[in-house]
């Protein structure tokens, strides 16, 4: 059964997190083990996961049975904030750079 948790702020993600973490029974150093990080790295992405590379985190969350969706609420408007994307192109990811195996 697949269950969503929307996400607006890195303190969420923190909690969800650990939660995954716990509840595949794993320490935070059997997690670094299984993504090739130490247990120190694993607690600093728990304590703030808005300093962790996105290539990380998807590898974080996949090892933990979650996955990252983008959803796009149209029924409201852009926080103001937000910068809004030129009207003539269309949303496109960009090509994948790769990396070097280790270096987070």
């Amino acid at each position: 059964m697949a269950h969503d948790f929307p996400i607006s702020i890195s303190a969420q993600l923190r909690e969800h997190l650990r939660a995954l973490r716990k509840q595949q029974r794993l320490t935070q150093a059997q997690l670094g083990q299984r993504i090739g990080v130490s247990q120190a790295r694993i607690a600093e992405i728990e304590a703030n996961p808005g300093a962790v590379s996105v290539e990380q985190m998807l590898l974080l969350l996949s090892t933990l049975g979650a996955s990252l969706h983008l959803h796009l609420d149209t029924r409201a408007d852009p926080p103001a904030q937000q910068v809004a994307e030129p009207a003539s192109a269309p949303y496109a990811p960009g090509p994948a750079i790769p990396r070097k195996r280790g270096s987070w």
